[in-house]
């Protein structure tokens, strides 16, 4: 039986952790409670989902968090696949094996998995058009079958493919209505993938940049868990003046979003301990920035 409490917080696990895109929940998780019911379609994957959008804005997180908060091991059953591996024929080998003896990355990664969880297609209009084949085979069938001649059962699987097809465009459409950004964005994304791909989809969501105060919130969340981090160490530590101020500024980048900023807060906290350390200092105190950097006040 499936675990109905469970189910039931996923709204509410996505949306504390997924900043600035409250559109995007509500219609992710019909899909995924479908799912985990029983209630998807027989033969199909237990759903499929197009994310569009520029760099850092929570596509690729989102996909992570559906694989931690449903299958527990996100290493283990999230299979990503960089479609910019794939832009050549050629590349259909690295992807299915290249003769009768091999299985290729498929095979490999589905194994890990032991035949469930999240497969992620990330920047799927890199992808040569026979490797598109054979995603729409997957969308269509739930199976691929791989060059030893075994065909994998992919519908104990969610598939994820994400785009940044359009992101440019965004910055022109940003005082726009979403709806009108949403079909703007879908209508590109129909001339790049062809529209039988971009019909299989579930669902289809388009991801909007990031604004000054969902920026500054991720910068909290990405603190609060670098400060947990460093007192599990035995360096207690809080956030005093400028400190998210410093790490927006440094963690947000036009073309990457707020990627980096995870990265942003373990160096200039980290930075902040180790000066402290190499003085002699209390390592214990107040983190504030002074100077571009973060110093540890007592």
């Amino acid at each position: 039986m499936p675990d109905l409490q469970h189910i039931q917080g996923l709204p509410a696990f996505l949306k504390e952790r997924i900043i600035g895109q409250d559109h995007v929940v509500p219609r992710v998780v019909p899909i995924i409670q479908n799912g985990e019911l029983g209630l998807s379609d027989p033969g199909r994957p237990k759903g499929t989902f197009l994310f569009l959008g520029p760099t850092g804005v929570g596509k690729t997180e989102i996909t992570l968090l559906i694989t931690e908060y449903i299958f527990k091991d996100v290493q283990k059953h999230c299979i990503r696949l960089d479609m910019s591996e794939y832009q050549n024929q050629e590349s259909l080998g690295l992807l299915l094996g290249k003769d009768e003896s091999s299985r290729g990355n498929m095979g490999r990664f589905y194994d890990r998995a032991e035949g469930r969880g999240v497969i992620l297609f990330d920047e799927i209009e890199k992808a040569h058009p026979r490797v598109l084949d054979i995603f729409l085979q997957v969308l269509d069938a739930g199976r691929i079958t791989v060059a030893s001649g075994e065909t994998l059962n992919l519908c104990e699987f969610y598939i994820v493919a994400t785009s940044n097809i359009g992101a440019d465009a965004l910055m022109e459409l940003k005082n726009s209505p979403m709806a009108t950004v949403e079909r703007f964005i879908e209508d590109l994304a129909a001339a790049e993938l062809r529209p039988e791909v971009l019909a299989r989809f579930n669902v289809r969501c388009v991801f909007q940049k990031l604004g000054y105060a969902a920026q500054k919130q991720i910068a909290q969340i990405m603190l609060n868990k670098e400060l947990k981090l460093l007192r599990g160490k035995g360096y207690d530590l809080k956030a005093g003046p400028g400190v998210l101020d410093l790490l927006r500024s440094q963690g947000v980048e036009p073309r990457l979003g707020v990627r980096r900023m995870r990265a942003t807060a373990e160096a200039n906290c980290r930075h902040a301990v180790r000066e402290a350390l190499m003085a002699g200092r209390p390592t214990s105190g107040t983190l504030v920035a002074e100077n571009g950097h973060l110093v540890i006040h007592p």
